[in-house]
């Protein structure tokens, strides 16, 4: 009787926690975004003019327009210049690095850098998904070795490995897909095709 009682209140925790986590994120970012824009708006806004919510669809309508603007010819060269402003100050430039990779990590544009996804062998049969950064390694060119990305399972970090090319085997699977799967190690049962 009583594995029974956990086994529903774990099956409830399974259901509930991913929908309480996904809502309390999105919650918090339209929260943040009212409060950061809704002191601007209602100062800019006639009087009486502002309703709640118009902070979130400002900031929607602002990274819309971000987004068409940085395709522009000249803002793309004004949008490279500030960030290599950005890079030449020590903190800043971590922080900004990091962040912009988190995103693309997480967009899906990053795409093109993480080239193909792996199969990397560690030690005899212990085994881990990586994602290929560069085949074209200088310090080590006339060894054949690449630079592999291994994410660590539910959290924001991973290592570089330096690989012997015969360590590591390629899957026939879309990048997002394996991310997906090492992300949240691998619990759901899709299956792998080796090629």
């Amino acid at each position: 009787m009583r594995s029974s009682v956990s086994q529903i209140f774990a099956r409830g925790m399974l259901f509930s926690l991913p929908l309480a986590i996904t809502f309390g994120a999105l919650y918090w970012f339209f929260n943040w975004s009212e409060s950061l824009l809704s002191v601007p708006l209602s100062y800019l806004l006639p009087q009486g003019w502002y309703v709640p919510g118009m902070g979130v669809v400002s900031g929607l309508a602002i990274i819309f327009v971000l987004g068409i603007l940085v395709q522009l010819y000249l803002v793309k060269h004004l949008f490279h210049w500030f960030e290599s402003l950005l890079e030449r100050i020590p903190l800043v430039k971590t922080l900004y690095g990091s962040a912009k990779d988190i995103l693309k990590l997480f967009s899906g544009s990053s795409q093109d850098e993480l080239q193909k996804v792996v199969l990397v062998t560690l030690h005899d049969d212990i085994r881990m998904i990586g994602f290929v950064t560069n085949e074209q390694i200088d310090f080590a060119a006339d060894q054949d070795v690449i630079a592999v990305y291994v994410p660590l399972s539910y959290q924001v970090g991973g290592h570089l490995l330096y690989l012997p090319r015969s360590r590591c085997e390629p899957l026939d699977m879309p990048v997002q897909k394996a991310m997906q799967q090492v992300l949240t190690a691998h619990i759901s049962q899709a299956k792998v095709k080796k090629p």
